[in-house]
This record gives structure tokens, C-alpha cells and sequence, in this order.
């Protein structure tokens, strides 16, 4: 949902129109004085808001930074189609992933507490926890290939050691992966044998790793995300925020998504070798390989001081370019909410119930069922009534906007 080339929005009762077309007709109308006046060439959103719905990996990745994405776009501009950089917050959506499985010839692999509506991968873990993997669990340094280089890092876990050690293992992916297939084979026919004795980090460490190379058999990245980096596990309503140039690879779970306006990424595991051989040098440069918790990548959940009935959170991340809504809606008690307008544009998408959508700039308003997507151009105060609900009388509304 946006202006971004790759995938433009176009206006339902007039497909052939574009929401560009329709910005760039009146740019200050549509986008507001305060953007037009920072960003005085522009007429995209300067965000790009999204769904997803995720069964399956997504490859271990990473979005420049603006600096590295104009030195990308000028060099292979067919594949990085804008120099913008792209930081990103997900907030989980889906119910429990009561079950998170996958068949292995031990039975489906549960991964995730009940309550947990998203598992993905993020940021590196704290190096001493790396440093207690590469002692512990043999197989990974068998696919890294480089002995001393291990020692090393076990001696003295830095960061410019990580990213040598980061490195060798995702370029032996590519390189040498039989090798590294081998040495995953065998992490887990040890697995299988010791359970959750066949690794440290216990069991759900160990139906992880299952799980991953169940999706991606002898791919590096699943040593490269299960014990290099931190597992998040978000319940509905939580978030996380990755910065640009951070590393991460989202597992299970139905997430909004919203980044800056750009569509750059970089990947190195869990796609095919010809695809990363030409980007994994790239992906090892580019990463800030902050090693932390991984509470570090949390973004909290906060009351939004323009919702008049209290229905509504914010999601405040710590970029210019978005800030993230959402309104919670129930058919017993808290049918209607009105936000205050805001100084940019705003995109909102149903993704519970059916709900009617006004703005108090002449009297226009729309009926969404699940699914239904608004543009409201700024100045506006939005009322939102739900009409019917899902379950238990739930409807739920996710906003995107600029200018709070």
C-alpha cells in the first residue's frame, strides 16, 4: 500500500489511476505543507505499508542504508530501483500460532510459547552467547572452514571477529555447500539422538534448528540464524523495529509492515546459491553487527494522544518517515473512535470486521470490509464506526501516517 514503482496503489473505482497520479495532481493537497516542504521533489508516500501472512522463512537479509543504496542503485539499477534506505517495524497481527510446525521424522516441530502470534529472527545475539555456541556445537565451525578463525573469536568475541566468522559461513554456503549441508546433516542426527541435550540453549533450541532445516535442508543460514542471532518471539499487539543495514529473517506469523518508501534488500541464505553469489559480499559489508538482546530491537506499544476514545496505540519508531496506528474495536463496548488529523497522509487498511470510515474535510466516507484500503489526505479527523465484527465482535483497523 503506497507510490513505491514495484507496487503502486490504484484507486478502486478508477483502477487506471494511480495513487502517484493522484498525489502528483495536487502534491500539497494530498501529502501536506510539512512534507512538500521537507521533501520538496517528492511526490510519493513516504512510506510503504504492507500485510504479510508468513508460513515459510524469508531469506536471511538486510536493507541498505541511503548512502549504500545509491551506490547499489547506480551500479545495478535493475534491481535496486530507488536509492532510499528502508527501515522497518513489524507488529503481529495473527492469533496464537497454536501450532508452529513442520513434518520432520520426529513429528511436528513446536517452536514458540502459546500465546506467540510471531517468530522470526534479529539482530545478532550478545557475542558471549555466540562465543558458548562455537564452543559447544561442533558442526559449526566444521561449516565456517576456518579453525583458527573460531579460536580466535572464542579468545576474544569481537565484533570485527563476528564478521569474519559471519562471513566465511554464509560465503561457504555458496562455495562449499556440500560441506556445510554435511555439517548441518549431522547437527541434526545429533539433535535427533540427544534432543534437547543435543545442543545448549535446550529444547527450543533444538526443534528450531529442526524446524529451519526442515524448510531449508543444509541451507548455512540455519546455523547463520538459529545460534548467531537473537530469536524473537512477539504475542498480537507486540513490535519490533530494524534499522537499516541490521540483519533479520522472519519465521511464522501475520505482521503489519511498514519501512520508508523503498523496496532495496540484500539477501544471503535461504535462497538459491546463484541468486546470493553476487550479493552476499554486499551483505557482510553492509551489516552494523550490533550484538545485543534481543529486547534491543522491541518497539513499544504506546497510547496514541489523538485517539479520542482510547482505542487506539501507536507504534513510534525511530525514523522521520511513518508512525503506525492501531485501533482496536469491539461490537459490545467500543464500536466508534475518532484520531485526530494529522499534519501528512495517512493509509488505513480493515483487517478485522466491516467498518465505516469519514473525514471531517467535507463529508466523504466508505464502507471497508476486511481487506479495504483508504488513502485520507491530511487536515483530517477520521471517525471510525465498526458495522460488523468478526468472532467475538472484534474489528480491528492498522494505520500508516506522516506528520504526528
Amino acid at each position: 500500500m503506497g507510490t513505491h514503482p514495484n507496487g503502486p496503489a490504484h484507486l478502486y473505482d478508477d483502477p487506471s489511476t494511480s495513487l502517484l497520479s493522484l498525489i502528483s495532481s495536487n502534491p500539497t493537497f494530498y501529502l501536506g505543507e510539512t512534507l512538500v516542504r521537507k521533501w520538496p521533489s517528492t511526490t510519493h508516500v513516504p512510506y510503504l505499508f504492507k500485510i504479510l501472512s508468513i508460513k515459510k522463512a524469508l531469506p536471511l537479509q538486510a536493507h541498505p542504508d541511503k548512502g549504500l543504496a545509491e551506490q547499489l542503485q547506480l551500479k545495478d539499477p535493475s534491481n535496486f530501483v530507488d536509492a532510499n534506505h528502508k527501515p522497518e517495524i513489524a507488529v503481529a497481527i495473527g492469533e496464537p500460532l497454536s501450532v508452529t510446525s513442520t513434518d520432520t521424522e520426529g513429528g511436528d516441530v513446536h517452536v514458540g510459547d502459546k500465546d506467540t502470534a510471531f517468530t522470526g529472527f534479529v539482530g545478532f545475539r550478545p557475542l558471549e552467547d555466540i562465543k558458548a555456541f562455537l564452543q559447544k556445537v561442533p558442526e559449526i565451525a566444521t561449516a565456517v572452514g576456518d579453525a583458527m578463525l573460531v579460536s580466535a573469536f572464542i579468545q576474544h568475541p569481537t565484533t570485527d571477529l563476528l564478521k569474519q566468522v559471519y562471513g566465511a559461513l554464509l560465503r561457504r554456503g555458496v562455495d562449499a555447500r556440500d560441506e556445510v549441508e554435511n555439517a548441518i546433516t549431522k547437527l541434526e542426527q545429533r539433535i535427533r539422538r540427544g534432543g534437547k541435550l543435543g545442543v545448549p540453549g535446550g529444547d527450543e533450541l533444538a526443534r528450531l534448528v529442526l524446524k529451519v532445516n526442515s524448510q531449508y535442508p543444509g541451507d548455512a543460514g540455519v546455523l547463520a540464524t538459529t545460534f548467531f542471532m537473537n530469536f524473537a518471539k512477539l504475542k498480537k499487539g507486540e513490535g519490533i523495529y530494524i534499522g537499516a543495514d541490521e540483519v533479520h529473517a522472519y519465521l511464522e506469523g501475520d505482521i503489519v509492515e511498514c519501512m520508508a518508501v523503498s523496496d532495496n534488500v540484500v539477501n544471503a541464505a535461504f535462497d538459491s546459491p546463484d541468486a546470493l553469489a553476487s550479493q552476499i559480499t554486499t551483505f557482510v559489508n553492509m551489516l552494523t553487527y550490533t550484538a545485543r538482546p534481543v529486547s534491543h530491537w522491541a518497539l513499544p506499544r504506546e497510547p496514541y494522544p489523538h485517539s479520542r476514545e482510547g482505542l487506539t496505540s501507536k507504534y513510534d519508531p525511530p525514523t522521520e518517515e511513518f508512525v503506525v496506528l492501531g485501533t482496536m474495536l469491539n461490537s459490545k463496548n467500543a464500536r466508534t473512535e475518532c484520531l485526530g488529523a494529522v499534519k501528512g497522509p495517512t493509509i488505513g487498511i480493515v483487517t478485522k470486521g466491516r467498518a465505516k470510515i469519514a473525514v471531517s474535510r467535507g463529508d466523504e466516507q466508505l464502507e471497508l470490509e476486511e481487506g479495504g484500503v483508504v488513502f485520507i489526505p491530511p487536515g483530517n479527523d477520521i471517525q471510525i464506526q465498526l458495522l460488523e465484527g468478526r468472532g467475538q465482535g472484534v474489528g480491528e483497523v492498522w494505520w500508516s501516517c506522516f506528520g504526528i
